[in-house]
């Protein structure tokens, strides 16, 4: 795997489907997702530019993330309603700070959430983890830590019996178990670089059937994700792809990524199903 530090590694939280009742706005949704990605790319290097200047950093990080996050609360709310997005878009934040603390703790430099409005948000590292291992427990951080948020939403739900609540339970899992598939650039697709890569094939096939199951507006999302994993499906195949230093994880290792990796997603899917009993996931609550 080749680094370049002009090309940050990120960390991506996938968006929530749009909810049957809403058909009527899903073009809409789509469009605006369509067109905020192409912006995005268009002005990555632009945007990285600036985050190597410190006098932005001191204070446009912040700006541009608390800015990226409010955007994103105001255009879900023309879906879902504003108590269920601002919820929705903190679960978000939440799962994506996992990642913050848990490269931070490894001594790698990591920006503030950067939220990309329809699509997630992610979170850019500055040099590359030393190993798969390393690599597998910083991405396991985001789903673990947005998955405490989701199981809080579900208590408080419990107690008072607030449909919100479950739905924001619901829709934290999903986003979570689904942030779970094992292809890249999701992070179960990093975790699982740590016990295979040949594995991304797995990851890639689960989005293609996806894909085909739930077909609207989260196509365009699923095509993108596919557009991005291709690459390194392809490559995890070629002759001595996994003979590389960063892929060399101790089978004890593999074992406890494995098992977290596994015990984690079926929480996570127990959990959906429990809270998508009282309320279905992306219902706007009444």
């Amino acid at each position: 795997m080749k680094y370049n530090p002009e090309e940050p590694q990120t960390y991506s939280a996938p968006l929530l489907q749009q909810v049957q009742e809403r058909r009527a706005r899903r073009g809409t949704v789509a469009g605006i997702g369509a067109t905020l990605i192409a912006l995005a790319a268009k002005f990555k290097g632009v945007l990285l530019l600036l985050l190597k200047f410190k006098w932005v950093l001191l204070g446009g990080k912040f700006l541009l993330s608390g800015g990226s996050l409010v955007l994103s609360i105001v255009l879900w709310a023309q879906v879902f309603g504003w108590p269920f997005a601002a919820g929705f878009v903190l679960l978000i934040f939440v799962h994506e700070m996992g990642h913050v603390f848990a490269l931070r703790a490894r001594g790698i430099s990591a920006s503030v959430p950067i939220f990309i409005p329809f699509m997630g948000a992610f979170v850019a590292m500055k040099e590359m983890p030393p190993d798969a291992k390393v690599e597998a427990y910083v991405a396991l951080a985001g789903p673990l830590v947005g998955t405490a948020g989701a199981a809080a939403c579900y208590l408080i739900g419990l107690q008072t019996g607030a449909r919100i609540w479950y739905a924001l339970a619901s829709a934290g899992f999903f986003v979570n178990l689904f942030n779970m598939l094992p292809v890249i650039p999701l992070d179960g697709g990093r975790v699982v670089a740590a016990l295979s890569p040949k594995l991304w094939v797995v990851g890639l096939a689960a989005l293609l059937v996806f894909a085909v199951l739930r077909p609207g507006a989260g196509l365009l999302f699923v095509g993108f994700l596919i557009f991005l994993s291709l690459p390194r499906v392809v490559s995890a195949f070629k002759p001595g792809a996994l003979d590389q230093p960063y892929y060399r994880v101790a089978a004890r290792d593999r074992l406890g990524i494995g098992l977290q990796y596994f015990g984690l997603a079926a929480f996570q899917a127990i959990m959906w199903a429990a809270s998508g009993a009282a309320v279905h996931v992306g219902v706007t609550p009444q």
